[in-house]
């Protein structure tokens, strides 16, 4: 009985392993459940500590990290500098300072409606709300209360993933995030990069200044 948990513990940890290396987003426990049919949330989180325990025994480049709400596979810190060089050519964006302010406070203030930034950052903030969204950075989580209901807006799961962050529990405090903000690359898909011979996608803000979008500031 004990050779057959073992067979099916090491045949969940490959399903596992080939869901996240297919995967270009975090998987929850749940998702891994509902894919692969094991109903308990131990054994699943079993067989993630398993493979992480073989990667790093190993001596392998990538691990398992627990970010935005799931799991993914990722390269260790040590291997970043490497694995950028292959994506060099690729054409990079940067949040500009409107859309990184108003990023912010969306993230300290969520759920929270468009009159409120405005309110907060004193200029018209549509252009900035229409890029974070298009960025898949933020996004309509509700309605408010008041008059007409306004579309409340709050960070998205991309978001975490950009920072690294388990949920929105661990956002740091304003001036990390501020910091953390300004680093991030915002990299386009393949068909908006430098070697499909595209510019920059719709709302795209370059490193070269463009921001791409006028909210009045």
């Amino acid at each position: 009985m004990e050779s057959g948990n073992r067979v099916e513990t090491g045949r969940l940890a490959a399903e596992i392993e080939a869901l996240l290396f297919a995967s270009d987003a975090p998987l929850s426990v749940g998702r891994l459940s509902s894919i692969t049919g094991e109903s308990s949330t131990k054994s699943i989180k079993e067989a993630l500590g398993k493979l992480e325990e073989f990667y790093r025994s190993c001596g392998r480049s990538f691990g398992i990290v627990e970010v935005a709400g799931g799991y993914q596979i990722t390269t260790l810190p040590e291997y970043v500098a490497t694995v950028s060089l292959l994506f060099k050519s690729r054409r990079k964006a940067k949040l500009s300072q409107p859309a990184l302010e108003t990023l912010a406070i969306v993230a300290y203030r969520q759920p929270i409606s468009r009159s409120s930034v405005e309110a907060i950052r004193g200029v018209n903030c549509d252009g900035v709300l229409a890029t974070l969204t298009e960025r898949e950075l933020i996004a309509i989580s509700g309605r408010g209360e008041g008059l007409g209901r306004p579309f409340l807006y709050s960070t998205t799961s991309r978001f975490l993933e950009y920072l690294g962050l388990k949920d929105i529990r661990d956002i740091p405090d304003m001036e990390e995030l501020e910091k953390s903000l300004e680093t991030i690359d915002l990299i386009p898909p393949v068909e908006h990069s430098v070697e499909a011979g595209v510019g920059p996608a719709p709302g795209e803000v370059l490193e070269a200044g463009n921001t791409g979008e006028d909210d009045g500031s």
